[in-house]
């Protein structure tokens, strides 16, 4: 499995919850809907990793762009499922990436936004691969981590109920080659900031 485990029984256990707290849209993931939609000229079938509550697919359907939802937190599928959308359980590290509706044909984009933090740092290079070959060449990618070193592990909630989240942060070089490495053509990598002192590295990338 890419993520870790207790991260995945985190978001099981609070889905719902946590959909309610990403339901704004940041201003600096609009900007980047806006260019991943751009790079597919308007239309296209877009694998997502980490739909999570389903803000972003929203987003890119409003816009011409039909989307796959996935994500590895199966509380995350049932909550889709419930809202009437269709979404599949998919870890990107082990699962099968063929999309169901069309196993033949290679997706036209790649979007995964803030979920790849994650993935553990020696699994980064695979999963990114193993999207670049399930995408066509030329394809876009967005992908965003978290900027800085090393990695954390936070903890909410009360005792009972408590959530564990892994995160693996970047810099921009290791970024860039690790993208780089897997088949991928970085074009730019912009540094956005969430909340205060909370800072993204954001990466706009086409199908090599």
């Amino acid at each position: 499995m890419s993520t870790d485990r207790d991260t995945v029984r985190s978001y099981d256990m609070a889905a719902a919850e946590y959909a309610a707290e990403a339901a704004a849209m940041p201003p600096w993931v609009a900007i980047e809907i806006d260019a991943f939609v751009a790079a597919l000229g308007g239309s296209g079938r877009v694998l997502e990793i980490g739909s999570g509550g389903g803000r972003d697919a929203l987003a890119l359907e409003l816009r011409g762009i039909n989307v796959r939802r996935t994500d590895v937190s199966n509380g995350f599928v049932e909550l889709l499922r419930r809202n009437g959308f269709e979404a599949d359980p998919l870890d990107p590290l082990t699962d099968d990436l063929a999309d169901p509706q069309r196993p033949d044909s290679p997706y036209d984009g790649i979007w995964a936004c803030a979920c790849l933090i994650h993935v553990a740092r020696e699994d980064f290079g695979t999963v990114l691969r193993r999207l670049a070959g399930a995408t066509r060449i030329g394809g876009p990618l967005h992908v965003s981590v978290r900027d800085g070193d090393g990695e954390s592990v936070s903890a909410h909630g009360s005792t009972a109920s408590s959530r564990r989240y892994v995160e693996t942060y970047w810099r921009e070089s290791g970024l860039r080659s690790a993208i780089a490495d897997a088949g991928w053509i970085v074009g730019e990598i912009r540094r956005c900031m969430g909340r205060p002192d909370d800072w993204w590295l954001s990466v706009r990338a086409s199908r090599g």
